[in-house]
This record gives structure tokens, sequence and C-alpha cells, in this order.
């Protein structure tokens, strides 16, 4: 103990020192060091579980971002086989319409050659009952005589004959 006397240290008051150090390290930590600790590691806490909850949405967000670009792709498909479809549609409408056409025209064209024939015919018949007529006519100017029943029978036979030869 001389050391410490001849260093100008009391024993009693470095004692007293020492106690009075660890009184106020003990108040200390529990008073000002505990709560600044306990702040400290809340604070590392919730840093911790921020990263964690960033980590997370990051996560969240590229499969959000995968989802929409599969939706996105999906719906392009989808998109691609409608507009297909509906071309294809547009063509059968298109050539359904141009079938109704031609047969519509087709019925016309049947239809107008039934009537140019039915007036050929009735034309032809006209003509034949207008030429008998006629050369019946001629007939009885060329002869100019009163004919018998029967003579006028066999003449108008051979003119009939003749007629249809050349008709």
């Amino acid at each position: 103990m001389d050391i410490l006397t001849n260093f100008g240290i009391q024993p009693q008051l470095l004692l007293a020192q020492i106690v009075n150090f660890l009184i106020i390290l003990f108040l200390l930590k529990k008073f000002f060091f505990g709560p600044i600790v306990k702040v400290l590691e809340d604070r590392k806490k919730r840093i911790e579980q921020s990263l964690q909850n960033a980590d997370q949405i990051s996560e969240k967000l590229q499969k959000t971002e995968e989802s929409s670009k599969k939706i996105l792709d999906e719906t392009r498909e989808s998109a691609k086989t409608i507009i297909a479809q509906a071309k294809q549609e547009a063509q059968r409408i298109t050539d359904e319409a141009i079938n109704e056409s031609r047969k519509t025209q087709l019925d016309a064209l049947e239809s107008a050659k039934a009537q140019i024939e039915a007036q050929r015919q009735k034309m032809q018949k006209d003509l034949e009952k207008e030429t008998l007529t006629l050369v019946a006519e001629v007939v009885k100017k060329v002869l100019k005589r009163t004919l018998s029943q029967k003579e006028k029978q066999i003449l108008s036979q051979k003119t009939i004959t003749e007629i249809g030869k050349q008709l």
C-alpha cells in the first residue's frame, strides 16, 4: 500500500470512488444504457422486419409482373385467335353472299330464258296461224273458184305439210 500512498492515492478514497463508480455504472445501466440498448434493439428489429417486408414485396412485385406478362401474352393470343376467327367468318359471309348472288343471277337468267322460249313458241304458233291464213287466202285468190269441202281439206293438208317441212 505504500506504493499507493507514494503516488498520492488514499485507499479509502479509492474504495469510495470505486463504490461510487459501481453505483453510477449500475444506475446508468439500469436507467440509461438499458433503455438506449432496448431502443437500439427495437430499431434493429424494425429494420430487419422492414428488409424482410421489402424482400417479400419485391418477390410479390416480381410475381405480379410475371403474372401480368402472362395475362398479356394470353390476351394477345386470344385477340389473335378472335381476329383470325373474325376474318374467317367475314370470308365465309363474303363467299355466301357471292354464291347467293350467283344463284340469284342464274335463277334470273333461267327465268329470262324460259320467258324468251315461251314468247318464241307463242310467236311461232301465231306465225303458223297467220301463215296458214295467208296461204288459204292466196290459194283462194289463185284458184278463184269455189272448191268443195273435200278439196279444201286435201289442199289445206298438203299446204300444212309443206309449211311444216319448211319450218
